[in-house]
């Protein structure tokens, strides 16, 4: 291996490790020696890829809101607001339920150890689409937009914590969110029941 492909392998690994700690621990509770032990590296090559624990935990949070992002843009965009919805929250939650990275990015950031406007995005996003759907008829009579909004973000959040519940434990996740939002959705939509 070349030591340009050793030193990516290494970075990797690191920001992997430092994924880890943090989503089990938060930032406060996770210390450069334990990303090492859990690395398997020295100290030396950790402050070598990264100078300090902030710049460590920047990277693992670009990278987690990377992948977030990637979902926000591959969605189908040909269909109903509300399905575009379903398509983006059942993706997203997927992700935090199984990717160690995005789900330490999003606990960085709620921590405030990270600035990111992922956030803002995802809302701004939710409020377009539900704002698409009452124009179109398809939210149910009597649901504002903002108050659809506000629901969709609160199951987002509950889905977040449950994730890192589940990941501190080293539990899977439970599956059934599918069926939680399917419920949500329900009572939004107003060409169902």
């Amino acid at each position: 291996m070349k030591k340009s492909e050793r030193a990516a392998s290494t970075r990797a690994n690191l920001v992997l490790s430092a994924a880890r700690r943090f989503d089990r621990y938060g930032y406060d509770g996770t210390t450069l020696s334990s990303v090492c032990v859990e690395a398997n590296v020295t100290l030396g090559a950790l402050t070598f890829h990264f100078r300090c624990k902030a710049s460590l935990a920047f990277e693992v949070v670009q990278k987690g809101v990377d992948e977030l992002r990637h979902i926000g843009t591959a969605r189908p965009t040909a269909a109903g607001a509300l399905t575009e919805l379903s398509f983006l929250v059942l993706q997203m939650v997927t992700a935090l339920q199984g990717n160690v990275l995005t789900r330490a990015a999003v606990r960085l950031i709620q921590e405030g150890h990270v600035a990111s406007d992922w956030f803002d995005v995802f809302h701004e996003e939710v409020a377009r689409l539900l704002e698409r759907a009452t124009a179109a008829g398809d939210l149910v009579a009597g649901v504002r937009p903002t108050v659809a909004v506000r629901l969709v973000m609160y199951v987002v959040e509950g889905a977040m914590a449950d994730a890192r519940r589940a990941g501190a434990g080293g539990v899977p996740t439970g599956s059934d969110f599918a069926e939680v939002w399917s419920a949500v959705l329900e009572g939004l939509d107003a060409h169902t029941g």
